[in-house]
């Protein structure tokens, strides 16, 4: 009986260590690309709050990202933190000046946070430095 126990244990505990070894080697060799792309993804489904948790540990490992604080400010804005999504369009600006997408979520978080006037002036830097999408807003909010 003993022995029975000691076997079914032995087999618990090594299914266990099987398993954590495979996440271990999961999250070791998942990029920060692959990562950035799920939280795409995930936001593009309308799960915003995931899709931040994908572009937080995008930042953790690789807090140079290009994209991963402007992306992860689009998606504070969508749930309505905009203050959050400023102040990360502002990180990002910081880190790369010439990104015009960083200043249309800027200028967009302004606006809906009643900032319409630093709102507009970040859209057209951002169409300034090519982000073409940046006209459409303007049309709508600064016109």
């Amino acid at each position: 009986m003993k022995k029975g126990i000691l076997i079914a244990v032995g087999a618990v505990f090594a299914f266990v260590l099987i398993r954590m070894f495979v996440i271990i080697v999961i999250l070791l060799t998942t990029s920060d690309g692959e990562i950035h792309r799920q939280g795409l993804i995930t936001g593009h489904k309308g799960d915003w709050e995931t899709a931040i948790e994908h572009f937080d540990r995008v930042i953790e490992m690789k807090p140079h990202h290009e994209k991963a604080y402007t992306t992860r400010a689009f998606a504070k804005s969508q749930l309505g933190d905009h203050q959050g999504a400023i102040e990360d369009s502002r990180i990002a600006i910081q880190k790369y000046p010439f990104y015009g997408e960083s200043y249309a979520v800027l200028g967009m978080a302004e606006i809906q946070s009643g900032q319409q006037k630093d709102g507009c002036k970040d859209l057209n830097t951002a169409l300034e430095l090519g982000y073409e999408k940046a006209k459409e807003h303007i049309n709508q909010y600064c016109n």
